[in-house]
Order: structure tokens, then C-alpha cells, then sequence
């Protein structure tokens, strides 16, 4: 399929080229040529006055409709240094056995660049025939030609083409690279003949042949694909070779071949390799079907190598089982990546034992293992710990206590919330205040009763300084909801410049609709014309890209164009047209270009709703688009409105 579709624009290519030189005639005759039957094709083919230009596209319909009767003229072009391409292209696609006879003619006259298009040909239509020919030309002193016959007898892909493959690759040759391609196809044309034995023969051929590394280990990785678990010795082989690349070959196959007797002999290898591939063997059986031998990878985590402790602790997670909880929590309270993949596991792992393991753990710990069961029990929300978590707030060490704020965030219940706030709001910014604030954002975002939440963090919002009102605003922002809203509406039209700052800000970004009433008010009612500007640059945004019906959007258009007094904020306004194309906003964006301010900005979103409608309702387009060609817009809008015009036009007749 690639190879015709890359004749079919190589071929393009070139009668476009021949286009821009030949004859106007010549030109225009091209799909009268491309309408004739095939015997006029065949004619026109063999017509010694016809022009080149005539003869590729004559060329180009009989690979479409030519039959036998065509392969003698095709042929006859195929010496021609211009038309040799278009001759084979037609060729190909013909199903009958005079091609190959044809091709196989020409093979033993031409030389140079038309015999290796010749001989590609004959490879892409798989003639077995062709054989001994090509077997000949792998030894031409015309490199290309040689390379293109390997390449050939590999399309080929019969038993026969192998034995010759497999001769070939196991001597001297200058084209030896060519050949080891050519018998990689050749094995992956028999495996797809139902031919395995022999596919994996050539393979095995292949990758004991002097070839450049990349092919034997495809020659590889083809005998491991089709041979599956019967190639587990060849495994193990690669799994104790030297060379990195085949080591690679065989973790990539060891994650895949099924079967609990390859997990056990690959587990057999592990001790006998360095440290550095312990530790991908053992990722390898992780990434398995079947379980690696949990007591292999246990004693894996004691290894002295801290990459093979890492794997385990990385394998052991995957396993889930509950015998691994305590290993997994003495790795991860220790230190260096094992004991961070340790933790990293513990917090997903699925065995039910892992709570227990680590509230048994709590009382007694020191102050570094304190602050990772804290971190673990609040990553996976263990609710027992939550007392233990409480007190741990009131802890000297540092770690501890700033592991217990994290945790609260996941783990605090509503009437607990002061708990945060409380820290969180201080007076003073410390590192203990913003890892307090983290855990406020986690716990308020993920309390089932928002309403209630929003209500906690309304009432902290008086005493709280400035830059602590700004974080509450922006925290209620996120959780949005009726109570949420209020409030920070209120904040909006407050008298204190700085809260009325921050709650505007907010406001302006809300997450959901709901605030465009809000909004609206400001907008129209504001003393200061920085927030009303400010509010209704909100509204606008709203209308434009949150999911609204599209009359709610062309009502808050209309009421956004009314309540605006700057031109400024109009064009953006009228972007919210271009998000509900119809013929009613397409005539209403038009309306809009004979306002010498506007009407850029009214042309594009004119031209972008006409570009959607253009296909359905081509009158409308038509006057739209004439309005804004009138206008003398400029630019790309008016460019695109001609297009787009002239489009509907062509489409309304």
C-alpha cells in the first residue's frame, strides 16, 4: 500500500511538472485523455507523436482500467528514462501473468535507474518466476541493482527465496545489509503464509549471519514472536549475553512469553547477574502475568545493591499481597529511592492489612517514622488515625507536624475544620501556615457537604487579614456553589478597596455560570468604572466559553453589546456570535460592520460562522458575506469574506 500510494505522488509530481512546461493544449486535454477507453489509452501509449505529458496520463488511467491487451505498450516504455515510472506504475496494478513475463524481460535488456525501478516492480508483485534472475542480479556490479534484487527476492517471500536468502547472507557480499533486509521480509512473507517453520529458520539464519546488530536482533525478536514459550531457552540465552542490546531484547520478551515455568527460570537467572540488571529482571517479572516468586523478591529488598532494593520494593507493591505490608513499611521508613517507592506503594496498595499495619506502627514510632505513617495514613485516608493525627499537631519536630497539617487535609471532618482555618489564617505567613492552607484547599474541596464548608470559610473572612481574605476568596472561587457565590459576590461591592480587589478577581473567573447575574449588577451598578469594566469583561467571558444554551448565549450577547460603553469591550462581546453559528447570528455579526469600531472584529466572527454554514445555507452566507466585502474590511477577514462569498455563490446556482 505504501509503495503505491508513493507512485501514485511521485507520478502526480511529475505530470505537474510537465504541466508547467508543456503545451497549454497538452493541459487541457488531460481529462479528456483521463475519459478515454482503454484501447484509445493503448493508442495514445504507443503513438510516437503524442507528448510525454499525454503518455503519463494515459499512463496513470490504465493502472486503473488497462487489462492484458495494454501490457505491450506499457512495456515498450518502460527503457524511456521519463515514462519508466508511469509504465510500471500502470504495470503493477494489471492482474495478469504477461506483466510478469513482460517485467521479466525487460530485467535482462535494461541497466542502471529503469532496471532497479523494473526489478522493484517485480518485487512488489511477488513473482516467484523471477527467482533465479534476481538471484543473478544480487551479484551485479551495479550496487543499486544488487541492493534492489535482494530487496526483491525478500517481497518474494517462497521457501525458495529463503534457501537462497539463507545461502546469501552466510557469505561475503557488497550488498550483505541488503540481503539480511531482504531475508527479514522474506521470513515475515512465510510466517504470514502459515509457513512458521520456515519463517523461523530464516530468522534463526539471520541472526547468526555477519549482519549489522539491528537486524539480528529483529531476527530475534521475530523467532521469540512466533515461537513464543518454546524459545525460552533462547530467552534465558539472551538474558546472559554480555551485550546490552541483547539483554534488552530479552527483558522486552521476558514481560510478554507466558507461563509459570518461564517466570521460574527466568527467577532462576536473577542470582546469577550484577546488580544492575537484577534490578531490570526484576521490574521484568514484575510487569508479568504471573507473580514473580514473592520469597525471591523479598529477599530482594535486603539486596546490597540499592537498585535491586528499589525493584523489589517496586515489584513487591505490584504484588499486593499481604505478607509484603511489612516489609513494604520497614522499606519505607527507611531512606534513599527503595524507601520512596516503598511509600509511594503503600499509599495504592489494595490489601486490607496495610491500614491496620500502619495504626499498629503510630503510637510507638520516633519522630522520621512518625511523619511517614502519618503521611500514609492520610494518603489513604485511614479514619482511625485521625486522633493520633490531631495530637501529632502539637508535636515539636517539624517533619511531624507538617506531615499531620497534609494529613488533616484528607482526613478532617467539617466540624474539625477550625482545626485548619485556625493555622491557615495565622497572622503571620510561615511555612507551617501554607502547608496549613494546602490542607484547608484539600479538606474543603473534598467535603461532601460544600454548603457547609463554604459556610465555615464565610465566617473566617472579616477578621482575616488581606492577603488571607484574597486566599479565602480564591478558595471559595473553587469550590463555587450558591454559598460560595454569595459571599464572594458581597466582597465584590465591599468598601474595602483590597477585598473588593481580590473578591472581583475571583468573581470575574468563576468556574460555572451561575455568577452572571452577579456580575451583571457590578457591571451596571459599580461606582468605579475599573470593575465595571472589570465585571463585564466576566460576564462576556462566560457567555463565550462556558456551556450555555445558545439563546441564553445570544441574550447575554445583546445584554452585554446594551451595557457596554466601551468600544473595546463590544469586540470582544462579539466573539460570543462566532461560538453559536446560525443564519440569525451570522446576519446579526454582519449588522455589525458598517460600526467603524467594530467592524474587524464583527467581519471575523461574520467569517468564522459563515465558514460552518457555508455547505447548508449558502444564500444567507451570500448576504452576509457581501455585507462585509461592501464594509472594504481588509485584511484576512475580508480576503476570507470574498472566499467564502464567491463559495456560497458557486453553491447557490
Amino acid at each position: 500500500m505504501f509503495v503505491h500510494r508513493y507512485f501514485v505522488l511521485a507520478a502526480s509530481v511529475a505530470i505537474l511538472s510537465w504541466s508547467q512546461t508543456t503545451s497549454t493544449v497538452a493541459q487541457s486535454n488531460s481529462k479528456e485523455i483521463m475519459a478515454k477507453p482503454a484501447a484509445e489509452l493503448v493508442e495514445l501509449v504507443k503513438d510516437p507523436n503524442a507528448s510525454a505529458f499525454e503518455k503519463a496520463k494515459a499512463c496513470q488511467r490504465l493502472a486503473v482500467i488497462g487489462a492484458k491487451d495494454a501490457v505491450p505498450a506499457l512495456a515498450a516504455l518502460l527503457p524511456d528514462e521519463k515514462l519508466n515510472l508511469y509504465a510500471r506504475f500502470a504495470l503493477e496494478a494489471i492482474p495478469d501473468a504477461a506483466v510478469d513475463a513482460a517485467l521479466r524481460d525487460a530485467a535482462g535488456k535494461l541497466q542502471g535507474r529503469q532496471l532497479v525501478g523494473v526489478i522493484n516492480s517485480i518485487g512488489k508483485r511477488k513473482d516467484a518466476q523471477s527467482l533465479d534472475l534476481l538471484a543473478g542480479l544480487t551479484a551485479s556490479a551495479d550496487k543499486p541493482v544488487a541492493s534492489a534484487a535482494a530487496h526483491a527476492i525478500g517481497r518474494i517471500g517462497t521457501v525458495e527465496a529463503a534457501a537462497f536468502l539463507t545461502a546469501a547472507i552466510a557469505k561475503d557480499s557488497p550488498v550483505k545489509r541488503c540481503l539480511g533486509d531482504g531475508a527479514l521480509a522474506c521470513a515475515e512473507e512465510l510466517a504470514a503464509a502459515g509457513k512458521k517453520a520456515e519463517a523461523v529458520a530464516l530468522y534463526e539464519a539471520v541472526a547468526k549471519a555477519a549482519v549489522p546488530k539491528y537486524m539480528q536482533i529483529g531476527a530475534l525478536d521475530g523467532v521469540f514472536r512466533l515461537q513464543k514459550t518454546a524459545a525460552k531457552d533462547l530467552l534465558l540465552t539472551q538474558i546472559r549475553s554480555a551485550d546490552k542490546a541483547h539483554f534488552k531484547l530479552a527483558l522486552s520478551v521476558a514481560r510478554w512469553m507466558p507461563g509459570a515455568d518461564v517466570t521460574a527460570a527466568l527467577a532462576g537467572e536473577l542470582a546469577k547477574l550484577p546488580g544492575d540488571r537484577q534490578a531490570l529482571l526484576l521490574r521484568a517479572l514484575g510487569d508479568r502475568r504471573e507473580a514473580a516468586p514473592l520469597p525471591l523478591v523479598v529477599a530482594a529488598t535486603k539486596s546490597e545493591s540499592p537498585a535491586v532494593r528499589e525493584a523489589a520494593v517496586i515489584v513487591l507493591a505490584k504484588l499486593g499481597d499481604a505478607s509484603a505490608v511489612a516489609i513494604l513499611l520497614d522499606a519505607a521508613l527507611g531512606d534513599g529511592p527503595a524507601a520512596a517507592k516503598a511509600r509511594e506503594g503503600l499509599k495504592t496498595l489494595q490489601s486490607p492489612e496495610t491500614d491496620a499495619a500502619i495504626l499498629a506502627k503510630l503510637p510507638e514510632a520516633g519522630a522520621a517514622a512518625k511523619a511517614v505513617l502519618i503521611e500514609l495514613a492520610g494518603a489513604r485516608r485511614i479514619a482511625a488515625a485521625a486522633d493520633t493525627v490531631r495530637e501529632a499537631l502539637s508535636s515539636g519536630d517539624d517533619a511531624v507536624k507538617s506531615a499531620a497539617l497534609t494529613a488533616l487535609g484528607q482526613l478532617v471532618e467539617l466540624k474539625d475544620l477550625d482545626l485548619l482555618t485556625s493555622r491557615a489564617l495565622a497572622a503571620t505567613k510561615t511555612p507551617e501556615t501554607e502547608a496549613a492552607q494546602a490542607a484547608l484547599r484539600t479538606a474543603a474541596l473534598r467535603m461532601a457537604d460544600r454548603e457547609g464548608a463554604a459556610a465555615k470559610l464565610a465566617a473566617c473572612l472579616p477578621d482575616a487579614s488581606a492577603d488571607n481574605q484574597a486566599y479565602l476568596l480564591e478558595l471559595l472561587g473553587r469550590m463555587s456553589g450558591p454559598k460560595a457565590l454569595h459571599t464572594v459576590a458581597d466582597a465584590a461591592k465591599s468598601s474595602d478597596a483590597a477585598l473588593k480587589e481580590a473578591a472581583t478577581k475571583v468573581l470575574g473567573e468563576w468556574p460555572n455560570p451561575e455568577a452572571a447575574g452577579a456580575l451583571l449588577e457590578l457591571a451596571k451598578t459599580d461606582p468605579e468604572n475599573k470593575y465595571r469594566v472589570r465585571a463585564l469583561r466576566g460576564y462576556i467571558r462566560i457567555a463565550r466559553q462556558l456551556k450555555l444554551p445558545d439563546d441564553v448565549k445570544l441574550e447575554m450577547f445583546h445584554t452585554a453589546m446594551q451595557t457596554a460603553a466601551r468600544v473595546e469591550d463590544k469586540r470582544i462581546a462579539l466573539d460570543i456570535l462566532s461560538r453559536i453559528p446560525s443564519e440569525k447570528t451570522l446576519k446579526l455579526a454582519a449588522s455589525y460592520a458598517s460600526e467603524a469600531g467594530l467592524k474587524a472584529d464583527a467581519a471575523k466572527a461574520a467569517v468564522a460562522i459563515a465558514a460552518k454554514l457555508v455547505g447548508q445555507q449558502p444564500k444567507a452566507v451570500a448576504e452576509a458575506m457581501q455585507t462585509i466585502v461592501d464594509a472594504q474590511v481588509g485584511g484576512d477577514p475580508g480576503s476570507r469574506a470574498q472566499q467564502l462569498l464567491d463559495q456560497a455563490k458557486a453553491a447557490s446556482n
